[in-house]
């Protein structure tokens, strides 16, 4: 039997099966969130912007706060770190709608049919696995007392460990007996999602030590539009290259906003990349405003983080066929506003034109990089990094 089938059967076989299982809290097992809120029935929101923060994309201050809203609930940049001995791993999880800003970006790439450009995936023992969608409950489920009704709104993901399946039907792993696993598990980068209990084959499910921080700041490429995978997203790939921890607090449609930074900082930050800049080509805007809020955010990054290396990226290029600039924004004006405000700062600037190549394969709609081009962007990214920027 599959963990989904032991997790969702009422029969008195996948009982005895159950019995067998290892299961934790997700809580526990969760990176990249700022800030977690307890719901009912033990389910956990975890998010990737402070209270405050949150409260600040919503505001006056930001240039879109509707779209901002729906992006910071996103679980861009979030996973579950841990080992297992298990062969299969289960998370059950409640899935949020996909904002409607989104699929304003995405719908046009589908020509009518809508795909989700995003899931659940996983890293066990640096072996990628596929990205998939919950798999949805529609009945009561034995083990869990949930307030809101039968199997409402709850989904199981699961993934298989092992590079190669022995199981037959109707047979399980002997706990115990099974290697260990160290697996990162990513959470949706396009949308948001509550998370409960993470459940294994195996004897234990321990949590991977922490490690330090790499923080972006970024606007929707660093969210990880049109990689259709988190694992894809650039940050994730370039936080596993350098081996940190990500925390992921770019938002879709964001400029450079100071109040964005406000409230707690990150815990224990290494490396912070800021890629902001491409979305003041939308909108009408003055090489003044401009650059008053690109010096007033970079120097509150170095405020808030005196130690970490902050390496800023100029805006990544476009199809101007495809995303004409807007007639009264300052966009042109823009990439030597921010290497100026960078480098009177002594940040490492990084040419964004140089991380994406033109052209369809790397550049899904004219914008954003597809999977590929998010590939390339972390690679080029990494190099440049440890070649000093």
């Amino acid at each position: 039997m599959s963990l989904y089938e032991v997790l969702t059967s009422a029969s008195s076989h996948a009982d005895a099966a159950r019995a067998m299982l290892y299961h934790t809290d997700a809580a526990g097992l969760l990176r990249g969130a700022v800030w977690t809120r307890e719901n009912d029935g033990g389910w956990v929101r975890p998010s990737r912007v402070g209270p405050v923060q949150a409260r600040a994309l919503e505001s006056c201050l930001a240039w879109h706060p509707g779209l901002f809203r729906q992006m910071a609930r996103t679980t861009a940049g979030i996973c579950l770190r841990f080992a297992t001995d298990g062969t299969e791993v289960a998370v059950s999880v409640r899935l949020d709608d996909e904002p409607s800003g989104t699929a304003d970006v995405l719908a046009p790439l589908d020509k009518g049919r809508r795909r989700p450009h995003d899931g659940f995936s996983a890293i066990a023992d640096g072996r990628a696995l596929a990205c998939v969608m919950p798999q949805t409950v529609g009945r009561a489920l034995p083990w869990m007392d949930d307030a809101e009704g039968p199997g409402a709104g709850i989904g199981i993901v699961s993934f298989f460990l092992e590079r190669h399946s022995w199981r037959g039907a109707g047979t399980m792993a002997i706990p115990g007996l099974g290697a260990r696993h160290e697996v990162c598990l990513w959470l949706p980068c396009l949308r948001g999602c509550e998370v409960r209990d993470v459940w294994s084959d195996g004897t234990y499910i321990e949590p991977l030590p922490e490690r330090p921080h790499l923080l972006v700041l970024g606007d929707s490429l660093g969210q990880g539009f049109c990689a259709d995978d988190p694992l894809l997203a650039w940050p994730s790939l370039l936080a596993a290259h350098l081996s940190l921890e990500l925390v992921n607090q770019s938002i879709g449609g964001q400029v450079f906003q100071p109040s964005a930074l406000m409230g707690e900082s990150v815990e224990e930050v290494s490396t912070i990349v800021i890629e902001l800049g491409n979305n003041y080509r939308h909108e009408a805007c003055t090489v003044a405003e401009v650059t008053r809020d690109v010096r007033a955010y970079l120097r509150e990054v170095v405020r808030a983080y005196p130690t970490a290396r902050v390496v800023v990226v100029t805006p990544t290029g476009h199809d101007e066929d495809a995303w004409p600039v807007h007639p009264r924004s300052c966009a042109r004006e823009v990439p030597a506003i921010v290497r100026a405000a960078a480098r009177k700062l002594g940040l490492h600037v990084i040419d964004g034109t140089r991380l994406i190549e033109r052209g369809d394969v790397v550049l899904s709609d004219g914008e954003h990089p597809s999977a590929a081009g998010h590939v390339q962007m972390a690679a080029r990214l990494a190099v440049m990094l440890e070649g000093g920027a």
